[in-house]
């Protein structure tokens, strides 16, 4: 778990592409998106998930999605980031312990339960970890509701600089642009 705390703290530049499979428990249905992701220090990110694109430079928050042809930014300090994508390979990996619950094939599956309100509304985190690299190949976040969040991370760099552009969005012709920050 040091390995992996010390690869996701936030501290290097992470981009990954991934995918999501989202399993509603009260629905029982399952939704699938694929997605990639960029990360560095200072509140900045960069997420595409499916049709949408989420973006912070560290001040500003910008979520457009092509579906609505709409985009939205906001200061970034009235977003709750806790659920969100970006926050998941930091915060829900520090400060629980986890538990050792297998091994097989030079893969660790690592696991925490608790209280929602102790991870951001998760009862359950399990992450299933390359063990010499200490990357997450599976990241499973069990909700309260019992919603399931599966990310399979298809490719994980770390410490590669960002594209100069990756944490700014222009928004496309045409696009219905709401500008909710405060002037």
């Amino acid at each position: 778990m040091a390995l992996v705390r010390k690869n996701y703290s936030g501290k290097a530049a992470i981009s990954a592409q991934f995918d999501l499979t989202t399993y509603w428990s009260v629905r029982e249905r399952e939704e699938r998106k694929g997605g990639e992701l960029q990360l560095a220090s200072g509140e900045k990110f960069r997420v595409v998930l499916g049709r949408e694109v989420f973006v912070s430079d560290g001040d500003d928050y910008y979520h457009f999605s092509e579906r609505n042809s709409q985009l939205i930014i906001r200061k970034l300090s009235d977003i709750e980031l806790s659920f969100h994508p970006s926050n998941m390979l930091t915060s829900f990996l520090t400060g629980r312990a986890f538990a050792e619950k297998g091994r097989s094939g030079g893969t660790v599956e690592l696991a925490w339960s608790g209280k929602a309100s102790d991870a951001g509304g998760f009862t359950s985190i399990v992450a299933f970890v390359e063990e010499k690299s200490g990357i997450i190949k599976t990241l499973r976040l069990t909700d309260q509701d019992e919603n399931i969040n599966t990310y399979v991370f298809k490719k994980t760099v770390f410490g590669r600089p960002p594209q100069a552009n990756a944490f700014r969005f222009s928004a496309p012709k045409g696009v219905d642009v709401i500008d909710l920050r405060e002037r």
